[in-house]
């Protein structure tokens, strides 16, 4: 079994019905360590940022007997720092996280965080979570990118708006984990054992499994569902292909002029599957449940879509636009301030609206990369279509949300477009911030999927389908 300390990262996504679980030991390949501090002997190279105090305590820990506490903190970014050496790769992957504690009286929102230079220094977050009183709880990312050009790298744990006491343990830095879907017992090939030990582990067995490779549909459970998603991989294996956590880059093919570099993972779609993009501007959004929804609807059957991101609103949602990553959505650019008049801007205008909203995206994810656009209210012009360097997904149907349309009224306008054939290839347009939208989504998502639909992103439609995308153009559709 690997040491716990090491499984830290791997327990937090667990997930137990009611009965004992056992953390599945994986091969001893599957992760590198580069950082394991357990403070069982010191404070295993930390300090502090500031004037805070940074010392190895027995009073509380995750682990073993110590901990690090951290006391005497002046600022909510004051925190233990490490600084990550030669042997970590600006641009490559990899697996982190650490369990942090607090015992303030108030539920206190704590990140692990990144601090690196590059043009000027910048601090992104690798992880966040809320964390209540009294009780220990894992910050983790399986698969974070430390941004390409990184250089001065440091690793540091800290708090939002709060200048709390707090322990930290168990911080884990490694190679991420390689394994693939439905692969349940880890020996590399997927075949009647695998089933057989998922469908023990649904009867109540004290089966050894784990969410990583078990959760089919990767919506955070193990179930009845992911057990029907493995059978039929297993048995037509042609129809269904898996993917791993890391990709391995290579070269760019020889691209026609504009054309844009299609990356979108199209293994998951069944053969012969009919396709619709729906898409959602405006987010992310405080202080309302309807993105959530829209991302539980798409996840329970496996499906994608694409996020169009207003710029100004990313900073205070930015944990919205890491889950959508997560998921395996697409997150795309809406401009940073959402002009009404962008078609009447000049190149400056137009570069800087796009290039304020894709920075502020690419410090989220902590990525380098150009993103799709929805122009603000569909509005178009030559200086936009000669400045952007990306396509411009448009409007083949319009859900009406934004107009006032019941969530009846979209539901009947997509299931009209499914009916007589219209529906397949189209860009959906529809919005994150309306009841009637998240409520017309979970009903659509189990109706298209019942009628032979998959809904995926939009980069995901084109691919499969065949169809290039090149800068500077509009598209309603694949076709």
């Amino acid at each position: 079994m690997v040491n716990m300390k090491r499984m830290i990262a791997r327990l937090s996504v667990l997930t137990a019905l009611g009965m004992g679980i056992t953390a599945l030991s994986v091969p001893a390949t599957a992760g590198t360590a580069l950082l394991s501090a357990s403070f069982e002997s010191g404070t295993d190279g930390f300090s502090a940022r500031s004037t805070e105090s940074v010392v190895r305590s027995s009073d509380k820990a995750y682990d073993g007997q110590y901990s690090l506490f951290i006391s005497n903190r002046g600022n909510d970014w004051n925190g233990p720092t490490i600084s990550l050496g030669s042997e970590w790769q600006s641009g490559e992957t990899y697996s982190f996280s650490c369990a942090v504690y607090q015992n303030s009286g108030e539920t206190v929102e704590m990140k692990l965080s990144l601090q690196y230079e590059a043009d000027t220094t910048y601090y992104v977050q690798i992880a966040t979570e809320s964390v209540p009183s009294d009780k220990w709880v894992v910050l983790s990312n399986p698969s974070y990118q430390i941004p390409a050009g990184a250089s001065s790298r440091y690793l540091y744990i800290e708090t939002t708006e709060s200048k709390c006491d707090f322990y930290v343990d168990a911080v884990s830095g490694e190679l991420p984990t390689h394994y693939r879907k439905g692969d349940v017992n880890y020996d590399e090939k997927i075949d009647k054992a695998d089933v057989q030990l998922l469908l023990s582990y649904l009867e109540g067995e004290n089966a050894e499994i784990s969410l990583e490779t078990a959760d089919m549909n990767e919506d955070g459970k193990i179930n009845v569902i992911d057990l029907s998603l493995l059978r039929k991989y297993f048995i037509y294996p042609e129809r269904y292909t898996t993917t791993t956590t890391t990709t391995t880059t290579t070269s760019k093919p020889q691209l026609a002029p504009g054309q844009w570099y299609n990356t979108a993972d199209i293994s998951w779609i069944p053969k012969g599957s009919k396709t619709v993009a729906l898409s959602f501007d405006d987010g992310p959004i405080s202080g309302q449940n309807f993105a959530n929804r829209i991302h539980d609807a798409l996840t329970k059957q496996g499906f994608h879509a694409t996020f169009f991101y207003w710029g100004t609103r990313i900073s205070s949602n930015e944990n919205e636009i890491k889950e959508a990553e997560r998921r395996g959505f697409e997150v795309a650019n809406h401009t940073w301030s959402h002009p009404d008049n962008l078609d009447k801007q000049d190149a400056n205008g137009v570069m800087s609206e796009y290039t304020k909203c894709k920075d502020a995206l690419n410090r989220v994810l902590g990525v380098n990369r150009d993103y799709l656009v929805r122009l603000p209210y569909l509005k178009y012009s030559s200086t936009i279509a000669n400045t952007l360097p990306v396509p411009f997904p448009n409007s083949g149907i319009d859900s009406g949300d934004w107009s006032g349309s019941s969530a009846s009224a979209i539901v009947q306008k997509i299931q009209q477009a499914a009916q007589n054939g219209s529906l397949n290839g189209q860009v959906v347009l529809m919005h994150e911030t309306y009841d009637t939208t998240a409520t017309a989504v979970e009903q659509l998502c189990p109706w298209l999927a019942q009628n032979g639909y998959v809904v995926c992103t939009v980069s995901e439609m084109f691919k499969y389908n065949n169809k290039e995308m090149y800068a500077g153009k509009v598209y309603n559709s694949c076709w």
